[in-house]
Order: C-alpha cells, then sequence, then structure tokens
C-alpha cells in the first residue's frame, strides 16, 4: 500500500505467526540419549530420565549427529561424543522401570562392596597438563566404588588428551580428568596427506591457520602457491586432506 501500512488481515496473520523456538545444545543432547537409551533397552522413553549434569558445563552444539554408545560394563553410562567441534560427554541415564533392589530388614547392614575391575590407572606421577600417551598408563584392578565417575578401560580413549589435574602414581584416570589436546596448532608447519597410505598418497607441508583437536576440520595455506586447503587432524601436526 502507498501509505506503507499493513491491511488489518495482513497485520492480524503476521502477529499471529508462533515464534521460531530455538531448541538448546543440552536438549538436542537429552532428547538425542533418552530415543537411544530407549531402542537400546527396550524401554519406553517416558521412563527414562538423565542424571542432572554439573551446571558449569558449557555444551557446544554439535554439527553432525552425535555418536552414542555404552563403552563400560554398566549400561546406565552412556557416552556421547561429536565430531564437529571435537568433545566428549558421558552421561548417566537412570530406568525408573528397573527393579529396585530390596530393602534390608536389619537395622544395621554391612553395604556390598563392588568388585574390582580393570581399569587404566597412572604409571607415575603425572602433573595437570600432561599429554597422554601409551606410557602413561596401565591397566590394573581399582575398586570403582571409589572411583566417583567412569574410567578407562581402553588405552586408545585417553590418546591425545590431556590432564586437567594432577594424577598419583595409581590412580584411576577418570573421564573427567582429561580433555582432548590440541595437536595442531596456528602458525606451525604441519604435514598433509591425501590419499590412502596403502596406495597413491601425497604429502606435503603446510600452515596451519588455527589450532585443532583430534577429528577437527582445520584450514590450512600451501605457502608456495597461496592455496587455502582444509583438512582433518589425524594426531600430532598431522593432517588428512579430501
Amino acid at each position: 500500500m502507498g501509505n506503507g501500512l499493513l491491511s488489518p488481515a495482513l497485520a492480524k496473520s503476521k502477529a499471529e505467526r508462533p515464534a521460531v523456538t530455538e531448541v538448546s545444545p543440552m536438549a538436542v543432547l537429552e532428547q538425542t540419549v533418552k530415543k537411544w537409551a530407549s531402542e537400546q533397552q527396550k524401554t519406553p522413553i517416558e521412563a527414562l530420565e538423565l542424571a542432572p549434569l554439573d551446571p558449569r558445563l558449557k555444551l557446544q552444539a554439535c554439527g553432525v549427529p552425535l555418536v552414542l554408545d555404552t563403552p563400560f560394563s554398566s549400561a546406565e553410562t552412556v557416552r556421547v561424543r561429536c565430531s564437529q567441534p571435537v568433545w566428549q560427554l558421558y552421561v548417566k541415564v537412570n530406568n525408573k522401570l528397573a527393579p529396585k533392589p530390596l530393602a534390608s530388614t536389619q537395622r544395621e547392614s554391612t553395604p556390598v562392596k563392588e568388585a574390582p575391575r580393570k581399569v587404566l590407572v597412572a604409571t607415575g606421577v603425572l602433573p595437570r597438563g600432561t599429554v597422554l600417551n601409551e606410557t602413561h598408563v596401565v591397566l590394573a584392578d581399582a575398586d570403582t566404588s571409589l572411583v566417583g565417575s567412569p574410567a578407562f578401560e581402553v588405552v586408545a580413549d585417553v590418546l591425545h588428551s590431556e590432564l586437567v589435574r594432577d594424577l598419583r602414581p595409581g590412580q584411576p584416570i577418570r573421564t573427567q580428568d582429561v580433555r582432548p589436546t590440541v595437536l595442531v596448532k596456528r602458525g606451525q608447519l604441519v604435514l598433509l596427506s591425501v590419499g590412502q597410505a596403502q596406495g597413491f598418497q601425497i604429502t606435503a607441508r603446510v600452515e596451519a591457520l588455527q589450532d585443532g583437536r583430534m577429528g577437527e576440520k582445520v584450514q590450512l595455506k600451501n605457502n608456495e602457491s597461496g592455496k587455502i586447503l582444509t583438512g582433518v587432524v589425524k594426531g600430532p601436526n598431522a593432517v588428512q586432506g579430501y
């Protein structure tokens, strides 16, 4: 219209249009875990609830579908992984329909101690910031009831991770004790590989234009041609091209 005003019908339609509600990363995590656990446990999704997470946790939105599995003996602990950006989280799922243990008729009873199982423990004094490798850990029996959170059982799961706290010799390495470490640093020359290691493969030294952790995509620059490339971090100063 010439006067720039909306017609009453159009104004009413615009006013009644529902606002788009953005789903938070935490809500996506909860929905995904419940749906996955429901399918795995053959349990109604309404019967599942997630244990509260640390309120200080700042969860980043995942740009690709989340990957879930149960790496430990208990089906209650679900590992959630994202590759873009790279992060990993352990979530405890409670099944409200699971049989409850029988109450003891005794006034005082001795608590049942969980049987020791093999988990990764520190081979020596490991200060905060240590980037873990095979020499830092060993499988040993540990009383997991005293650990407080899931402990790692496979060496590959802690490689390319750095400690966020000091560890004593023999101390179990828990999921909350580590975080992914930066394997490619901005400004450094890294080895870019394109192709299959068993077949035809091209390698070149290129400059990293950003920091990157295991599995993250980073931008690279060929200083000879000036071309900007993209690769996926595969190890310390090592990137796989497309």
